[in-house]
């Protein structure tokens, strides 16, 4: 899921720490809204969901810092679409 972190109000020259303040909260926020896939009683793939967010916390180390970052996928199940 490819997400661009630019904003209409952005200047040419956008220091990399913007970008990676930006790429965090967006990951943060996809943590936050997967974590009812952790709780006991969910009726989804836990370690398919434990592995994606698992790649959501990895992701800045391996993510060079620009206007786009290209986070992992979440896991599909019947019962959430997708997230």
């Amino acid at each position: 899921m490819t997400v661009n972190l630019s904003k209409a109000e952005d200047s040419e020259n956008v220091p990399a720490e913007w970008y990676e303040g930006r790429m965090r909260m967006h990951r943060n926020r996809l943590l936050a809204a997967s974590d009812w896939t952790q709780v006991a009683d969910a009726l989804v793939d836990k370690q398919a969901w434990a592995a994606y967010r698992q790649a959501l916390r990895d992701f800045p180390a391996t993510w060079v810092a620009g206007p786009t970052a290209d986070f992992p996928e979440p896991p599909v199940s019947a019962t959430n679409g997708g997230v």
